[in-house]
């Protein structure tokens, strides 16, 4: 799987087994490609508040043992688009002809993702085409407002379906709304704690792997 955590407020410190260390903080994002396994901590420097999401992408059964990789996109460099009704940050992806802050060779290599968050004006309404053979999740991350004309209240997940247009009905005050899609895969999924496979099988092989030593295949990129 790959792990995509947008940190709106406070921060989020990392270190893992390829040698990556790194604190993203208000605003940013942290992107990690598990593939083939890496150990990881996640660590909260202290701050005021700390609000954001970790999303957890999976990966193609063809793709699931690719080399791990980390990467950090910070705050000032995530572009905020003024749209009728509110604003949109580009966490990653593309919004019309707008493109997300790439490194290439690795964002969206093995998934393409458009990530948005949406400030969400009061009474106002912001409308998103997206792809109606894509997967669509939304989440009210600050506030409550109408999507796809139901109410949804603060901190709620909704999977959207059956439509190429997400309209967001702001009310009393301003929402933010994270909007996430990416291609829809179809394949069976097998998890276990921190580990996302695609059969039974599979999972149980990486468990006794983390028993007996053998489950990162990668050195440090560092080395």
């Amino acid at each position: 799987m790959e792990t995509i955590t947008y940190v709106r407020q406070g921060g989020m410190h990392h270190r893992d087994s390829m040698g990556y260390e790194d604190t993203v903080s208000d605003g940013g994002v942290q992107w990690m490609c598990a593939g083939s396994g890496v150990m990881h901590e996640e660590t909260i420097p202290a701050a005021k508040r700390l609000l954001g999401v970790q999303l957890w992408l999976n990966m193609p059964a063809a793709e699931k043992m690719t080399r791990p990789h980390y990467h950090a996109i910070r705050g000032a460099d995530i572009e905020t688009i003024r749209i009728e009704g509110g604003e949109l940050r580009l966490l990653a992806g593309r919004y019309v002809d707008a493109e997300g802050r790439l490194h290439v060779g690795y964002q969206g290599e093995h998934l393409p993702l458009d990530y948005y968050d949406l400030g969400v004006e009061p009474g106002k309404t912001v409308a998103i085409d997206v792809d109606e053979d894509r997967s669509v999740l939304a989440f009210t991350l600050e506030g409550s407002a109408r999507v796809g004309g139901l109410p949804v209240g603060p901190k709620t997940a909704v999977r959207l379906e059956g439509g190429d247009r997400v309209v967001i009905e702001g009310k009393d005050e301003r929402a933010q709304v994270l909007l996430m899609s990416s291609k829809r895969l179809d394949e069976p999924v097998a998890w276990g704690g921190p580990i996302v496979m695609s059969t039974r099988e599979e999972l149980m092989d990486a468990f006794r792997e983390l028993e007996d030593g053998s489950f990162l295949k990668e050195g440090s990129l560092r080395d």
